[in-house]
């Protein structure tokens, strides 16, 4: 005799995998009864007491936003089993699975692309005075055409000075020089700025977002809105001035 299958469900939702974990919690991927895909975002429950005056933030930035690079927020659960927030799933895969599972090399284009699309995100969240405060190559999602920028565990509101949003613009910066990276067959012995073949123009702008204060007019670069660094970002990383080689290119 056959044993089915047992079918867990929480609230309305049907469980289809566990997709992360982290300190805070799990998430999973599951449908709703449309058959949408949506991710379930359980906290546990230790962690839930112990950073109960911080558990709101996430929902509330998440509920003021709304743009196609960010979840939307759909809802919590709380039942028995513990408290979840109902995400939008974001179609794709991590930067951090692309890079370290699928072992792919991101050619000029997609680099472009990726950082073009990730400043937009950051420019309407910085527009909206919200600082997402945890940038990596594991939050940012892509499926080969559109860039997501997940988990806002961390986020929080700022104020209007650019200096707020800087934490921000280091952390693009480095999953830039990840992507970087990934083209890169030298032995790996020497810092990011001294090994990849950049221009002198990309090299001063991610050393100008990653450590300001070593850079000449550093105050300054601090400084910029990041309506500017997109621009600059694609300046500097567009056609005319790609240093950095694409996958097959001699």
């Amino acid at each position: 005799m056959m044993c089915r299958k047992r079918i867990r469900k929480i609230a309305e939702y049907t469980v289809a995998a566990r997709i992360g974990r982290g300190r805070y919690g799990v998430c999973f991927l599951a449908h709703d009864l449309r058959g949408r895909k949506v991710v379930l975002k359980r906290f546990r429950r230790r962690m839930w007491r112990k950073n109960r005056a911080n558990n709101h933030h996430e929902a509330v930035v998440l509920s003021g936003l709304c743009h196609p690079g960010v979840p939307e927020l759909l809802g919590v659960v709380n039942e028995h089993r513990g408290y979840y927030f109902v995400l939008e799933y974001m179609e794709g895969k991590t930067l951090e699975d692309w890079l370290f599972d699928k072992k792919k090399i991101f050619s000029a284009d997609e680099i472009y692309r990726i950082g073009t699309q990730l400043y937009d995100i950051l420019e309407y969240l910085h527009s909206h005075s919200v600082v997402h405060g945890d940038i990596s190559i594991a939050n940012v999602v892509d499926d080969g055409g559109q860039v997501s920028l997940i988990d806002f565990g961390l986020a929080r509101y700022a104020g209007g000075d650019p200096e707020d949003f800087r934490l921000d613009h280091a952390r693009t910066a480095n999953v830039l020089i990840y992507l970087l990276y990934s083209g890169y067959s030298g032995k790996g012995d020497r810092p990011w700025y001294e090994e990849l073949p950049l221009t002198g123009e990309q090299r001063k702008f991610l050393l100008g977002l990653m450590k300001p204060e070593e850079t000449e007019g550093g105050e300054k670069e601090a400084g910029r809105g990041t309506a500017d660094i997109k621009s600059e970002f694609q300046k500097y990383f567009g056609d005319v001035h790609r240093g950095i080689r694409g996958e097959g290119q001699p």
